[in-house]
This record gives C-alpha cells, structure tokens and sequence, in this order.
C-alpha cells in the first residue's frame, strides 16, 4: 500500500510541475521522459481497473496519450506554424511531423525522399529537385538518423530544433545575426593584417 501512495505522490509531483504549461509541451516533456526511460507508449486498451489505476490521479499531463493532442494538426498548418527556413529545416519537421503530430493513420517512424516530396506537394512548397539529397543533408547536420536505405528517422537534436527553435524568429533570430556580426570583423583585422606585411 505504501508503494502505490509513494507512486501517486510521484504522479502528483509530475503533475503539479506540468500543470502550467501548455498542452503541447506537456506531451513534449513526458515523451521525452518516457524516451529517456525506454518506456514505450502505445494507445491505451481497455483493462479491467485495479486498486492502482482505480484511484490514480488525474489532471494536466496525466494519464494522456503521448506526441497526440485531441486534434491533430494536418501538415500544412504544422509547417505554417514551424516556418522552415531551408529545405533540411522542413525535412527536419516533416520528420518530426509524421513521428508525432499526424493522426495516428499518418504516423510514421521514418520519412523518405518520397515522404518528404509528398509533404511539399500538401504544404504547396515547392517540389525538391533532389529530396533525398536534402534528407542527407538533414542527417550530416545531425538533426535526423539514417536507420535503412532510403529511410531518415528524427533524433533527439532535430526534435529540439523542431520544437524549441523554429518558428526561428525574434530573439533566436536576433542571436543569429549577432553571432554574424561578431564573426565579420574577425576577417577585416586579419585582411589589415596581411596589407602592413
């Protein structure tokens, strides 16, 4: 008995640190937790209540399906709230995407270069020249893993990118440019340099 009340107070802890946030990053966060436990989530079957589940706790963030809000977004609003930059940014949230946030007859655990041109067909972006060139690009920059031939899987950077950068406006923005300014005159001083030799 004191094991399931020392469970419900953990349950409450996690509750009661997730209740201010907003929906979508309590799904993020718990996901992310379940991951780092390997705990593998799928959708709830029906079970018959036992003393354990019979009182557990309810509230924000516990008990919920995991990555799934109620309705999910189609692709295009998704990127339309993400705006992507560049084509390994949008690669990177089509694979995300599909992991996640599409309805569960949609979900995939991996995107192809077909996957990726398919998105962009939906969204009304432009079609890629070379989709799977783009997709490799997305994994040599580290945000998606190359798990068979031809199938790109997201990672924990690319998640980070997809859901705590992009849309890359405002302050993350104004930090890019900053950084820009601080590396150009690194290149005037050695430039003045070679003209006194």
């Amino acid at each position: 008995m004191s094991d399931i009340h020392s469970d419900f107070d953990t349950a409450k802890a996690i509750s009661d640190l997730l209740k201010e946030k907003d929906k979508d990053r309590q799904n993020r966060i718990l996901r992310w937790v379940a991951e780092s436990l390997e705990i593998s989530f799928q959708s709830p079957t029906p079970a018959t209540p036992n003393a354990a589940t019979a009182n557990a706790p309810t509230g924000p963030g516990v008990g919920e399906t995991f990555g799934l809000p109620k309705s999910a977004p189609d692709i295009k609003t998704f990127m339309e709230n993400k705006k992507p930059r560049s084509d390994v940014q949008f690669a990177t949230a089509t694979a995300y995407y599909y992991r996640f946030e599409s309805s569960p007859d949609q979900r995939k655990d991996s995107i192809s270069a077909e996957v990726l041109q398919d998105a962009a067909r939906l969204v009304g972006r432009q079609r890629f020249v070379q989709p799977l060139m783009t997709l490799n690009n997305a994994k040599n920059q580290g945000y998606i893993d190359q798990v068979s031939r031809g199938a790109y899987r997201i990672n924990s950077v690319g998640e980070n990118l997809v859901a705590m950068t992009l849309p890359n406006t405002g302050e993350n923005a104004a930090v890019s440019k900053r950084a820009a300014k601080k590396r150009a005159p690194t290149g005037k001083r050695k430039d003045s340099v070679k003209r006194k030799r």
